[in-house]
């Protein structure tokens, strides 16, 4: 950075928040759950793993995101846990409920504007 620039940062959003959010939504299978809670607002584990799975193929990739089981696996132990500790939702393990946490308009425009560029590129590649 040269003398003149300045730091970018989003207005009532920290540093380390940003950084957060970036870390947390670095992994497909979190945003694809926010964008699938940006329009429903809750869902059931089954739910979203469906959706995971589902959009997954639709994407063409070839992974264990594919298999059900492995995926619901991975959203219970990780992910949700991960966007629930990030304030991004709330996670009712024992409900098996996934929320859309109230968020600030500063991180649902980031989290907007991510899911956009993730949106954007998978529409590129076909």
């Amino acid at each position: 950075m040269d003398q003149h620039e300045q730091p970018v940062e989003t207005p009532g959003l920290s540093s380390e928040r940003l950084d957060t959010l970036l870390r947390v939504l670095a992994a497909e299978p979190r945003r694809m759950i926010y964008t699938y809670l940006a329009e429903h607002d809750s869902a059931s584990i089954s739910e979203l793993t469906d959706v995971v799975v589902g959009w997954s193929s639709a994407r063409g990739r070839n992974t264990d995101a594919c298999n059900w089981d492995d995926t619901r696996t991975a959203l219970h132990h990780r992910h949700l846990p991960v966007l629930d500790d990030a304030g991004i939702v709330t996670y009712d393990a024992d409900q098996q409920t996934v929320t859309l946490a109230s968020l600030s308009p500063s991180t649902a425009e980031v989290l907007a504007t991510i899911t956009d560029l993730d949106t954007a590129e998978t529409d590129h590649e076909d």
